[in-house]
């Protein structure tokens, strides 16, 4: 990753937490902390920003322009509990949000931004469906997929590439309790 490209992505969480202030006074203020979940895509020189309003996509060779994508019917949970779920970046650039309320992903196509959504059918492997929504994503080109976790009761899956197939892999994992974001 290149220098301008890693002081670029620096500006870029710099003016988000400018944005995200009060115009009162400096110092220590009580108030909801700003939560954005971060993804740069170096290879495409793109740096994703996630919050509770949306997604917003910064390109450093274009200064000053953020492209806004509308997640329309997107759910997550409320504040003061509830966080922005961590997103992935799929093989071909794609941002892929979940839902930390129900199953269900978002797909973000990286050249027309077009959103598809896809509603999954999680079973923890006891043959019961669950509606459950997904805190963490990662998608891991070993697997050629993507790992998920749920905040709720720490069950891991599986998701295929084409966002299709969730598959419990059998163990639960403690994600970090959800007061820092």
């Amino acid at each position: 990753m290149g220098t301008s490209f890693k002081q670029a992505a620096c500006g870029v969480l710099f003016v988000v937490s400018l944005v995200s202030c009060d115009a009162g006074s400096a110092g220590a203020q009580d108030g909801p902390v700003p939560r954005v979940r971060v993804q740069v895509d170096a290879g495409r020189n793109r740096v994703w920003l996630l919050t509770a309003e949306g997604l917003a996509i910064y390109e450093p060779a274009v200064p000053g322009r953020v492209l806004r994508v509308p997640l329309l019917g997107w759910q997550i949970s409320e504040r003061p509990k509830g966080c922005v779920p961590q997103f992935a970046l799929g093989p071909k650039g794609e941002a892929v949000i979940p839902s930390d309320l129900v199953p269900v992903l978002l797909r973000v196509d990286p050249e027309t931004l077009a959103v598809t959504r896809y509603e999954l059918r999680l079973d923890d492997g006891s043959g019961t469906d669950r509606d459950t929504g997904i805190s963490g994503l990662r998608y891991v080109p070993g697997l050629g997929g993507y790992l998920a976790a749920s905040r709720r009761d720490g069950t891991v899956w599986r998701i295929d590439r084409d966002l299709q197939h969730p598959r419990a892999l059998g163990y639960r994992v403690m994600l970090p309790p959800p007061s820092g974001c």
